[in-house]
């Protein structure tokens, strides 16, 4: 079976993101606020034609900013027979490459507790949290610095709770 990584239809995208990641919502009722910007980037991971994982990236940025170079990654969903073969990394990676070309200074999500250890590997530092979303458990904001604004890097003010930064 052969994997391809590929733009994805922003209807299949929902219907996965239902499935996967909010079965207490409709598909039509994940309209995440810049999906249908132009510049947005929808990927799909595709096995013989079959969606098995998402990821949306689109410009918008984080809380309490006005960064327009910001980038937001949302969305990101696995089937679970998929989890643990690179999906979710190959997704985040292609997503990073949408937005750096296009001057991103700033990758972030607003990421579930038990993924903190796959946005960690891939750069990502915690920087505010964790909080309780409703129906969907604990949850970290964290950012990937792409270019270094005059001001510098963000301070890294969050920890896990278990000594590491």
């Amino acid at each position: 079976m052969t994997i391809e990584v590929r733009p994805a239809a922003l209807a299949a995208v929902r219907e996965l993101r239902h499935l996967v990641l909010r079965p207490h919502q409709l598909p039509e009722d994940l309209v995440y606020e810049h999906d249908d910007d132009p510049d947005a980037l929808h990927l799909g991971a595709f096995e013989d034609g079959r969606l098995v994982a998402v990821a949306s990236i689109t410009r918008e940025p984080p809380p309490g900013s006005d960064d327009g170079a910001a980038w937001r990654i949302r969305g990101m969903a696995t089937l679970p027979d998929y989890r643990g073969r690179g999906l979710g990394g190959e997704l985040l990676r292609r997503c990073i490459g949408h937005a750096t070309p296009r001057e991103a200074s700033l990758v972030w999500c607003n990421g579930r507790v038990p993924a903190l250890r796959f946005y960690e590997r891939h750069g990502f530092v915690g920087v505010r949290g964790p909080w309780d979303e409703p129906h969907l458990g604990p949850h970290v904001e964290l950012h990937l610095r792409l270019r270094t604004p005059e001001t510098g890097p963000p301070e890294a003010r969050w920890s896990r709770g278990d000594g590491a930064r």
